[in-house]
């Protein structure tokens, strides 16, 4: 075999005191795709950035990094000014931070090619055109003076990935590329990934938590745990074998299914808890002249279903099908254009904010981000309290105190992390906290917003565990929102599919999963990583 492009070897990286990563041995061949995988804090993005030599000042590494047999550990700052976005590339994990916000992405993709290839802006101008081109952006329907903020989160991403691209690197490290992408968009964007390799004779990358998607991507795997390295060989012999007990931890996480005592037989409640009859939001079109405009924007068209109490329900479907417009007007943060929405027998959708108190106390919602969620200033037991302003009568401070150990400990966590500040948990561990916050005042429904999909596979697993038991112990009904249909069909009992600002097709999650009748519904389920299937394919090769 010939040289790798990447070839680390024992590579151990120490901030102070704390030892990152633990001797890690790692090789990229030309055209081929090396899956990096572990949980949260498990070494993997920081190995791409001692690659990049993107490290904290007081990082101390040793070992080798070798890359086209050049010593990067031993090259001065101009040396990886040259190599960065020339020879090495790197796709970030949120294309909206990665990407400038006061720039064109036509001045993004440009800059790296007039920076190392010397050459003009009209020549630049034509490469930027033809590698927007090439990753599904031609300039017809995205000219180069469009801003960041114009474009969706995968084509945001298509973006990056061809500022990575651009100058053909030997290269390309991708960092979670499709965590916030739907599973169509995600499914294009691994596709492209998989073709500019196959193009270029590229080396990449892939590191991601999900199993599915690396079993389907890469060639050879490794398994990273607390900055060591667990298991690594070829992807269908590690993930068929599963020799370390972490790896079959891993896949067992990834399709962990909640031992749910509601999940064949929900409650059968006596009346629907929350009803949506035939809601409509549309948004006025975008200006196209002194005196004119564009055509509405129908977000959601005629919805209409019914939540039971005591029920699951899943909304899936692509980014931008309407999915949070609608749940805005469930938890009656906006009023629909047309049609009725009742809560418990209120028509919530037409009462003023004074008369909604009551509602808002009996459903709540948990945010996809557990990072943002809290107020950093703010300790938690401060933020946990938040909606018991909505109780009918001012509590003591004891009682006060009392209701947040209550939920504290619903969730698994304890009382004295009330005293704690938000930085001082883990991603599983502040989504607890959300959720500990969503069921202070006891409601009967929460709308959970994607509240999963930035959590690694073992605490997506704990936090799915937490929702079935709340469903059991406490009768909550919950409305998810996800483009994940693993969680749909592990925590739900119905499912609805929206397109369009449309519910294409509804059912038990089930009947729904397994026998779809819709056209978009059977492109959500073939679009879906999935890793037994993944790896009979591999196995097929």
């Amino acid at each position: 075999m010939s040289e790798p492009v990447l070839d680390i070897e024992g590579l151990s990286l120490a901030i102070g005191r704390h030892r990152i990563l633990k001797g890690v041995d790692l090789t990229v061949h030309a055209g081929e795709i090396v899956g990096l995988v572990g949980e949260s804090g498990s070494g993997k993005s920081m190995t791409a950035h001692a690659v990049m030599r993107l490290l904290p000042h007081a990082a101390s590494v040793t070992g080798s990094i070798r890359f086209a047999g050049n010593d990067l550990l031993a090259a001065d700052e101009t040396r990886m000014c040259d190599l960065r976005g020339d020879e090495i590339g790197m796709v970030f994990q949120e294309p909206m931070t990665a990407l400038n916000p006061v720039k064109t992405i036509g001045e993004q993709v440009a800059e790296g090619i007039r920076l190392h290839r010397r050459v003009g802006r009209a020549e630049a101008e034509d490469r930027t055109r033809a590698m927007l081109d090439r990753v599904g952006l031609p300039e017809s329907r995205f000219p180069l003076s469009r801003y960041p903020h114009e474009l969706s989160g995968g084509q945001r991403q298509r973006v990056v990935i061809a500022i990575a691209c651009a100058l053909h690197p030997r290269l390309l490290i991708a960092d979670e590329p499709t965590t916030a992408l739907d599973v169509v968009l995600q499914a294009q964007i691994l596709d492209l990934l998989r073709s500019l390799v196959a193009e270029d004779d590229m080396g990449l990358i892939l590191i991601s938590h999900d199993l599915g998607v690396v079993a389907d991507m890469a060639d050879r795997i490794t398994i990273l745990r607390e900055g060591a390295v667990q298991e690594a060989g070829e992807t269908a012999k590690v993930l068929t074998e599963q020799r370390h007990p972490y790896t079959r931890q891993l896949a067992e996480a990834s399709t962990h299914v909640p031992a749910w005592s509601n999940a064949g037989t929900p409650p059968n409640g006596d009346r629907p808890l929350l009803e949506v009859i035939d809601v409509s939001r549309h948004f006025r079109g975008h200006r196209t002249g002194l005196f004119s405009r564009g055509e509405a924007v129908r977000a959601v068209d005629g919805v209409t279903f019914s939540i039971a109490s005591g029920h699951s329900v899943a909304l899936v479907g692509q980014s931008g099908c309407g999915k949070s417009t609608l749940a805005r007007m469930v938890l009656a943060l906006d009023k629909p254009t047309a049609g009725a929405i009742r809560f418990d027998g209120m028509p919530i959708s037409s009462l003023g904010e004074s008369a909604l108190q009551p509602a808002r106390r009996e459903m709540q919602v948990v945010f996809q981000d557990p990072y943002g969620s809290f107020d950093p200033r703010k300790k938690i037991g401060h933020s946990v309290a938040e909606p018991l302003h909505l109780s009918e009568r001012r509590l003591t401070r004891p009682e006060r105190r009392e209701r947040i150990a209550a939920a504290l400990l619903e969730v698994g966590m304890q009382p004295d992390d009330a005293r704690k500040y938000p930085h001082e948990f883990s991603g599983g561990q502040r989504q607890r906290l959300a959720i500990a916050r969503a069921i202070i005042t006891r409601p009967k429904l929460v709308v959970a917003d994607e509240p999963v999909s930035a959590l690694d596979v073992s605490i997506r697993a704990q936090i799915l565990d937490l929702f079935a038991r709340l469903n059991d112990d406490l009768g909550l009904a919950f409305l998810f929102i996800t483009h994940d249909l693993t969680v749909a069909r592990a925590i739900t009992h119905d499912v609805m599919v929206m397109d369009h600002g449309k519910i294409v097709e509804t059912g038990r999650t089930g009947e729904v999963l397994d026998n779809p009748q819709d056209e978009v519904t059977r492109r959500l389920i073939a679009a879906a990583p999935d890793l037994e299937r993944a790896i009979a394919k591999r196995m097929a090769r």
